[in-house]
């Protein structure tokens, strides 16, 4: 009987420390930042929370995987492995934080191209439980020049390439400008979208057509001379000067 109210009060002590690990763990919090905007060639740095609500001391470990067309500044290590069949490259920290506090992980990226950059949830282990963060994204805007470049569109890069213009990116709505990257846009209704290659292209194969017709007869002709010539020739062969032997002998 005492045997078993000691397995129970281990039983009970086993739980309430499982009780009390949960507690403390389902109060981890992880956010990350950073600007909303940068201009293309600048550095863009990130920002990672970890509270550790706990009395105690804790070890965390954190795995940040990086979106891919950048450049590492800080830290330059990184590590690699297979995500969902592709191989990606992603920071990894283990830190220990103080008890009641929060420690900020800062690390520093370029991007190497314009338009939207998406970064997923930073994933923080602590106390053998997962905890993910928020994701984040960001604009790399271009820096104006006055001229619409082959990397730069109307979204990635408006100050230059207005929505009227040929640029790969169809803008369908009525805003008084047709954009040729529609095939059905509102505002093109009333505008013919000439192309010079609808004349070009039919202009060729007539000239070629005509100047066919042509040479056929003219090589024909030239042909039937040439025949009629040889039958000539067959049938009256040239006549020899029955002088021409008395001739040279004198």
């Amino acid at each position: 009987m005492a045997g078993d109210n000691k397995m129970k009060k281990i039983i009970y002590l086993l739980a309430f420390l499982v009780l009390m690990n949960l507690a403390i763990a389902q109060n981890v919090q992880v956010v990350k930042e950073s600007p909303q905007e940068i201009n293309l060639n600048e550095i863009i740095e990130i920002k990672i929370h970890i509270s550790n609500p706990s009395s105690t001391e804790g070890e965390f470990s954190i795995e940040e995987i990086l979106p891919r067309e950048i450049e590492v500044i800080d830290p330059t290590k990184t590590f690699t492995k297979r995500n969902d069949a592709l191989e990606v490259e992603f920071y990894k920290w283990v830190t220990t934080i103080s008890p009641n506090s929060i420690k900020t992980i800062n690390y520093k990226i370029k991007p190497l191209t314009l338009g939207e950059y998406s970064i997923g949830s930073t994933q923080v282990t602590y106390q053998s439980e997962l905890f993910e963060s928020n994701s984040i994204t960001f604009r790399v805007k271009c820096i104006p020049n006055n001229q619409c470049e082959i990397n730069e569109d109307s979204l990635t890069c408006p100050e230059d390439c207005s929505t009227g213009i040929s640029d790969g990116i169809c803008n369908y709505k009525a805003d008084g400008v047709c954009d040729p990257d529609c095939d059905k846009e509102p505002d093109c209704k009333n505008k013919s979208r000439f192309n010079l290659n609808y004349i070009i292209i039919p202009l060729i194969i007539l000239i070629l057509v005509i100047i066919l017709i042509w040479l056929i007869p003219k090589i024909f002709k030239k042909k039937e001379k040439i025949q009629t010539q040889k039958i000539k020739y067959t049938e009256h062969p040239p006549k020899e000067d029955p002088l021409a032997g008395m001739k040279n002998n004198q």
